[in-house]
């Protein structure tokens, strides 16, 4: 994205909420039909017919909670895998190295037959759901 097209921020980026800052882009369509990914609090005028769009339109708590969903479905999994490692290497140490396989095992059959389904249909739900904002031009 060039300079002469996206615009600074009206906010400064500290002072926006981390979740704010750190979200997924934006993809603004304006009524001519041209595209843009912008950063929240980013501002966009088209280079087709020269309206001009602002992010900051969008509820803070309503993009930031966006963010909140994304982080929570990547730590989830990799909680319950450091907490598997921790398990197999005290079974490990202490002399269980078949008992370390078979709780690799059950847990690996556990998470894909039953929890990975789960968690994919509840974020298919969510991506169904995500809110939507018209940002008008200005």
């Amino acid at each position: 994205m060039s300079a002469q097209h996206a615009e600074s921020a009206s906010v400064t980026p500290s002072d926006l909420p981390r979740g704010v800052r750190r979200g997924p882009p934006i993809t603004v369509k304006c009524e001519c039909g041209e595209r843009r990914d912008l950063r929240y609090g980013e501002r966009w005028r088209c280079e087709g017919c020269g309206r001009r769009y602002d992010t900051n339109r969008i509820p803070v708590d309503e993009y930031a909670s966006l963010r909140r969903n994304r982080v929570h479905d990547r730590i989830v999994p990799s909680i319950v895998f450091a907490a598997l490692a921790c398990v197999v290497l005290v079974l490990v140490l202490i002399g269980r190295p078949l008992a370390a396989v078979l709780v690799v095992a059950l847990v690996a059959f556990f998470w894909g037959t039953f929890v990975r389904p789960a968690r994919r249909r509840r974020q298919y739900k969510a991506i169904v759901d995500r809110p939507r904002w018209q940002i008008r031009a200005d």
